[in-house]
């Protein structure tokens, strides 16, 4: 559906340099990076709003490079959702759809349709003014949705909203763009985006992408060490000692631990990197690896702790009880799950 080829443009000082992916029909992507990193200029380009210098953008194999933004069928939901203060929200949604369809009973059975879906009917009449955030969020998911785009771009549209709302919201648009079949591209600086609603990742620093790929890819095995400190994902180095058709024992600091999702390239004697991320790690168990606690603190209902595992710091989210297991400086046994360690070669 979208894709993005070779990408090349220079503000100022910053440039946005070789940009190359793709999403196909009904996927969610989610551009992450840090703040200045490109994720917005990125974001401009594909919406029309500025023009690379090189490189190609094409939606439904169509070029739509030098398109400007109104024939792109891309529609847009800004961080700070731009609604027309002056319109109430029935005329806010429809503003778009007035457009497109001539007949004034298609777009009012269209916009109530949405509303129906968004459970926003009972606000057709209300000034923008008298809205919450939430309910702001969904007239303006109304008015992106209501011309039925090609791709939905979301500008950090959680950003603005406290914690409730937008793990609320969250399901909600992951819910109705895959209702829908809405491909859908999505910038953020939050990677707990990325965890509840991506297919596809793009990770983007200094105008370059460092990972791009399937969510569980970029998640668990990423190759840049930006993506793996950006991810928070832990690795330890070992050798394969024994290999089977299903798994691969990989010896680390002296302790065997089996891996599920062994990579077919490697072989016996073989120098590995085994990637694990904080949240499937247990304490006790088989699998184990002994660490000391280095330091821990409560994070809502859970306890993250940095142990140092072989040398290495290692991090880990235990439950919310467990924080009377653990003490600064002690010396405990984690344990991971074999189907929940990747290997790569070294």
């Amino acid at each position: 559906m979208l894709k993005v080829k070779n990408l090349y443009y220079r503000i100022g000082n910053f440039t946005l340099k070789n940009i190359s992916f793709s999403l196909e029909r009904g996927e969610y992507g989610v551009i992450l990076g840090p703040s200045g990193s490109g994720k917005t200029t990125l974001f401009e380009l594909i919406a029309g709003f500025r023009t690379p210098l090189r490189g190609k953008i094409y939606l439904e194999g169509k070029d739509i490079t030098d398109l400007p933004p109104e024939e792109r069928d891309i529609s847009v939901l800004y961080q700070d959702y731009l609604l027309f203060p002056h319109l109430n929200v029935f005329e806010n949604i429809a503003f778009g759809l007035r457009k497109r369809l001539k007949d004034p009973k298609e777009v009012e059975k269209r916009v109530l349709f949405l509303v129906e879906e968004l459970g926003i009917r009972h606000l057709l009449g209300r000034d923008i003014k008298s809205l919450s955030g939430g309910e702001r969020q969904r007239v303006a998911l109304a008015r992106a949705l209501a011309v039925k785009p090609k791709l939905l771009l979301l500008d950090e549209p959680f950003s603005a909203l406290d914690p409730q709302n937008r793990e609320r919201l969250r399901r909600f648009v992951k819910d109705i763009t895959t209702r829908w079949g809405i491909t859908t591209l999505h910038i953020s600086h939050d990677v707990a985006d990325a965890e509840n609603l991506a297919d596809k990742v793009i990770l983007i620093r200094d105008g370059e992408i460092r990972e791009w790929g399937s969510f569980e890819r970029v998640f668990f095995t990423p190759k840049d060490p930006f993506a793996v400190e950006f991810l928070e994902v832990n690795f330890l180095d070992g050798v394969v000692v024994d290999l089977s058709p299903n798994f691969a024992v990989v010896e680390v600091c002296g302790n065997p631990l089996k891996v599920s999702n062994a990579v077919s390239s490697i072989s016996k004697g073989d120098r590995v990197r085994v990637y694990f991320r904080p949240e499937v790690v247990r304490l006790g168990g088989e699998n184990n690896l002994p660490c000391s606690v280095e330091e821990f603190f409560r994070d809502r209902f859970f306890v993250k702790a940095l142990l140092n595992c072989c040398g290495r710091e290692v991090k880990a989210y235990f439950p919310f009880e467990f924080e009377k297991k653990l003490s600064r400086k002690g010396e405990i046994a984690i344990s991971v799950p074999p189907e929940f360690l990747f290997v790569r070669p070294l």
